[in-house]
C-alpha cells in the first residue's frame, strides 16, 4: 500500500496473501506491466515487464485475460497506475485548521481548480518538506480524478481477474524507483520524456521535494534531427525546456538546500536516447546520464529502452511493500 497516496479500492472483501505485485497502465497507445514478486518485506524480485500496443480500448480485455492465466496474476496483489493525463495535480499551502479538518478545507479550497466537479473526485494530497527560508509556507501537492474514470478502470481490471488494490500516480511511483539510485540519501534529480510531456522529479530519501510537468516532449525536440537555425520551433522548445529543469534545479537548491551531485538521472526514451543526453549535457550545461532499471531491479532479463521508457511507473508501483 502507498502510505502517501491512499487511494486504496478494495474490491475483494477478504484479504489474500499476494505473492507479489503487478503494477498496470492504461496508456493510449497501449498496456504497461510490471510483475514483481517479494523476496521478503523489504525485498521485491521482477520477474516480468513489457509494454503491449494496443489499437482501441476493446483490445484490452483479452490481452488482460491473457496475462492474468499466463502469469497467474489472481495471486498478485494490482496497482493501477494512471498516466498523467487522468489526474489533476495542484499545489496549494496547507489550510489553516486543525489536522481532522484538512480534507475538508482542502476540498473548498481547491473547488474551482480543476476542470470537472470535484464533488465527482477522488482527492487526495502529500506534504511537501518545509523549506530552510523561515518565511515560507507550508504546502501540499493535492491530487484529483474524476471517480467515474477510477471506478471504470478497476472495473476493467477486476473483470480480467486482477485483485486492484492501489491507485497510484506518476509521482509516487516514479520516487520509488528513484529511491534506488544510489545518491538516494542525498538527493537525486530523476527525468522521463515521453511523446509531447515530460516530468523532472527531486527526491531525497523517499521524499518529494519537486515534481515538474512540462507540456514538451522528444517530439517536440526532433531529437533524430540535427538543429540548427533552419528549426525556430524547435530551438524555441529546446530553450524553455532548458530553462524549466535549470529553474527547478535551482529552486529546490535555493529552498531546500538539496544539489543532486550525480546530476540528471535520465530514464531511457523509446529511441534517441544518446541524442537526449547529448542535448541536456552540451546545451543545457546539466550532467546527465542514462537510468539503468534493469541494473537498479537486479533483473536478469536486460530491458529495452521502449520497454523502460513505457513501464518506468509501473515498475516503481511494484517497489511498494505487501501490506
Amino acid at each position: 500500500m502507498i502510505s502517501d497516496l491512499p487511494w486504496l479500492q478494495k474490491l475483494w472483501k477478504k484479504r489474500l496473501q499476494a505473492k507479489g505485485i503487478v503494477g498496470i497502465s492504461y496508456l493510449k497507445s497501449g498496456i504497461a506491466i510490471a510483475i514483481s514478486d517479494v523476496v521478503d518485506p523489504n525485498q521485491s524480485c521482477l520477474t516480468h515487464c513489457e509494454f503491449i500496443p494496443t489499437l482501441c480500448v476493446d483490445d484490452h480485455h483479452p490481452i488482460l485475460s491473457e496475462l492474468v492465466s499466463l502469469y497467474h496474476l489472481t495471486d498478485y496483489d494490482c496497482h493501477l497506475v494512471l498516466p498523467i493525463d487522468n489526474y489533476r495535480r495542484v499545489n496549494i499551502e496547507v489550510p489553516a485548521v486543525a489536522d481532522n479538518e484538512i480534507a475538508a478545507a482542502i476540498y473548498w479550497k481547491i473547488t474551482d481548480l480543476f476542470d470537472f466537479p470535484i464533488d465527482q473526485a477522488f482527492i487526495d494530497y502529500y506534504a511537501l518538506p518545509i523549506s530552510t527560508h523561515d518565511s515560507s509556507h507550508k504546502m501540499l501537492d493535492v491530487f484529483a480524478c474524476p471517480k467515474e474514470l477510477i471506478r471504470n478502470l478497476a472495473d476493467k481490471s477486476s473483470r480480467a481477474g486482477l485483485r486492484v488494490k492501489v491507485i497510484d500516480v506518476q509521482e509516487t511511483a516514479l520516487r520509488n524507483l528513484a529511491k534506488l539510485l544510489p545518491d538516494n540519501k542525498s538527493g537525486v534529480a530523476m527525468f522521463i520524456l515521453h511523446e509531447f510531456s515530460g516530468t523532472l522529479l527531486i527526491q531525497r530519501d523517499g521524499v518529494i521535494y519537486l515534481s515538474h510537468n512540462f507540456d514538451i516532449g522528444y517530439q517536440d525536440l526532433d531529437l533524430a534531427t540535427e538543429l540548427s537555425g533552419d528549426y525556430p520551433r524547435i530551438n524555441t522548445k529546446k530553450d524553455k525546456l532548458a530553462l524549466e529543469i535549470r529553474r527547478s534545479l535551482d529552486y529546490v537548491a535555493i529552498y531546500y538546500g538539496i544539489k543532486p551531485d550525480s546530476g540528471l538521472a535520465v530514464i531511457p526514451l523509446t529511441r534517441n536516447t544518446p541524442a537526449l543526453l547529448t542535448l541536456i549535457n552540451s546545451t543545457m550545461g546539466i550532467t546527465a546520464n542514462v537510468m539503468d532499471i534493469s541494473a537498479l531491479m537486479g533483473s536478469d532479463s536486460v530491458l529495452d529502452d521502449v520497454t523502460q521508457s513505457m513501464c518506468s511507473a509501473v515498475i516503481g508501483t511494484t517497489l511498494c511493500h505487501i501490506g
